[in-house]
């Protein structure tokens, strides 16, 4: 059997359930994907515009195949992946986001089942599925701009479940879920441009943007989510297979398995 590649910041992503990764993008591959991600902006062919700041495109596989698949399993991130997924590390969505107005992203949780997942899948010997975000940074989050929020101590830790009720999206600021997260202990990352943070998708999380960005350098990042195993539609994440399985195919969705 092959030995696995252990990198370096693999004992903090497994304590922690997130790690940054520093200068995984090079920076003409930054400046073409903001390049690409402003115009897109400016053409308004985002689908989703929410009401805490979010701007997302979800078609860049379909948009922007040849650099969309440069990212898919990246040699900075690839070696979490495989400690953690291995070959059954499937690519589950591809999007990015964009910040061009206030910002405060509400708390939540990109794989809110995670901990819930055999008791309501309903079977005898049910499945555990392990899901992973690579989030690649295309702008600085320094201390004044801006920065990404993770609860600290959650990679096994159970949400209470007076606050399960709460745990949909909401720009609610008095919601329960959203007020119980605000209390909780935190760790703040500031990554910058060309970094990538790679976490544990059921760690709740909150992004937030603080003052306003020139129009050459709005917060913007990719967000790749993984997922161990295929899972039923019902499951609760915050984005769907469907579109990444209908453009790459399903052998297409496996970046490291043998072909």
């Amino acid at each position: 059997m092959a030995e696995r590649e252990v990198p370096a910041g693999l004992a903090d992503l497994e304590r922690d359930g997130f790690v940054l990764v520093r200068g995984a993008l090079d920076a003409g591959t930054v400046a073409e994907w903001k390049r690409k991600l402003y115009d897109m902006h400016r053409r308004g062919l985002n689908e989703i515009d929410n009401s805490v700041g979010n701007v997302a495109f979800e078609s860049l596989l379909q948009l922007e195949p040849e650099l969309s698949q440069g990212v898919v399993g990246h040699p900075s991130v690839a070696p979490y992946l495989k400690a953690m997924l291995g070959k059954q590390c499937q690519l589950r969505s591809f999007r990015a986001h964009i910040n061009p107005r206030a910002y405060r992203q509400e708390w939540h949780m990109d794989f809110a089942d995670y901990h819930y997942q055999e008791r309501n899948a309903g079977a005898a010997r049910p499945l555990r599925a392990l899901c992973m975000n690579t989030t690649f940074y295309l702008t600085d989050n320094t201390p004044e701009r801006g920065r990404l929020t993770f609860l600290k101590d959650y990679v096994d830790r159970l949400l209470p479940d007076e606050v399960l009720p709460h745990i949909h999206y909401t720009d609610d600021r008095s919601n329960p879920f959203q007020v119980w997260c605000d209390e909780q202990p935190q760790e703040h990352l500031y990554p910058l441009a060309g970094d990538a943070i790679v976490f544990f998708a059921h760690i709740p999380h909150q992004g937030v943007k603080f003052g306003d960005d020139p129009e050459d350098d709005i917060r913007a990042n990719l967000v790749l989510h993984f997922q161990q195993n295929p899972m039923y539609p019902g499951i609760k994440f915050v984005s769907s297979p469907d579109f990444t399985l209908k453009t790459l195919g399903y052998a297409g969705t496996f970046p490291f398995a043998d072909p």
